[in-house]
């Protein structure tokens, strides 16, 4: 957020001074006003905090957004404005404010998956408005002696350049990556299997790596207990986004999120992804899970690369999968080394 200073500067001249009560009288002071704290407030009144810590920080700051008035000239009103989002930042960084709840948590991990999606329904939509104006630029030149070739996009500098490089890539191909369809009955371009990719990958992982185990702890149970449905078919649809190009394999067992059988590419409808909010198990997630009893998990160990190696040969060779072969070898060594009554 800016300081008053450069505001000051631009404004501060007599003739600009002698026009701000008459700005405040005119709807102009209300484009203004709305344009430096509408962000704050729109903010707050669609997803207010429930924390009472940080209530009690941010609060001045939405009061003083709340207050400007056009009784009094802008100017100070909006030096007061920064001075208090100063002290709410400051509060922020070093006050303790209090643990999440569930309902918290949830919160934000429904944020994030709508953040997800709207990152995978829309990343396209840049690359398009790219395409669109660069093949506008190049139709109208063919009405000229010589017609504009085409350009590539730069990333070194987000712009159009005229010559490629290491850090350019085509119009050409990005129109053939995007491949255009206009027909919404027709299959969705392949690089939206890279945004569905990115997005099934981010949120399980934030599952996996971070929400979980938050959730265990406030539940004070074992992280392992959550045994949900709906984030074992993400699981998997991560597996085959990872280990299989996108090509469904294990994702045509999942048990509730049922969109692709083998062997498909694994591009997901507007319903599909529509599907992953209206089935976000937010219920579940707020009730402590039963201990868990039975089932299989990962094993997350380090060993002898040779061993390894060999126990892999020879585990696919013997066993119907490495899996059965790891309970038997575990199930040998605990009854080796259990300790005698």
């Amino acid at each position: 957020m800016p300081s008053g200073q450069k505001l000051h500067e631009q404004f501060s001249t007599p003739q600009a001074r002698d026009n701000w009560v008459k700005l405040n009288a005119t709807p102009l002071y209300g484009l203004i006003r709305g344009a430096l704290t509408t962000l704050l407030t729109d903010l707050w009144a669609v997803d207010p905090p429930t924390d009472p810590a940080l209530v009690a920080v941010l609060q001045p700051v939405i009061d003083r957004a709340l207050g400007f008035t056009p009784w009094e000239q802008l100017l100070p009103q909006w030096d007061e404005y920064v001075a208090v989002v100063q002290a709410a930042r400051h509060a922020l960084d070093t006050e303790q404010l209090g643990e999440p709840t569930v309902d918290e948590i949830i919160a934000e991990m429904m944020l994030s998956l709508k953040t997800t999606l709207l990152i995978a329904g829309t990343g396209n939509l840049g690359a398009g408005k790219l395409i669109a104006e660069e093949t506008v630029r190049r139709y109208v030149s063919f009405a000229a002696p010589f017609a504009m070739p085409l350009r590539s996009y730069d990333f070194a500098t987000n712009s159009m350049v005229d010559f490629p490089s290491p850090t350019t890539l085509s119009l050409a191909a990005i129109k053939a990556i995007l491949n255009p369809v206009h027909d919404s009955t027709a299959p969705q371009p392949p690089v939206m299997k890279q945004f569905a990719a990115q997005s099934i990958v981010d949120f399980y992982t934030d599952w996996e790596e971070y929400y979980r185990g938050e959730l265990a702890k406030l539940h004070q149970c074992s992280e392992y207990n959550f045994q949900i449905d709906y984030f074992g078919d993400l699981n998997r649809m991560r597996q085959d986004y990872v280990h299989n190009r996108g090509v469904c394999s294990n994702s045509a067992h999942c048990a509730k999120l049922k969109w692709f059988s083998k062997g498909d590419l694994m591009i997901p409808t507007a319903e599909n992804y529509l599907q992953l909010l209206t089935d976000f198990p937010a219920d579940e997630l707020r009730q402590k899970p039963v201990p868990r009893q039975t089932g299989r998990d990962k094993l997350s160990i380090r060993a002898s690369i040779p061993v390894m190696r060999e126990f892999e040969a020879l585990a696919g060779a013997v066993r119907a999968s490495k899996g059965d072969a790891l309970d038997e070898a575990l199930s040998d060594w605990i009854e080796t080394n259990k300790p005698t009554a």
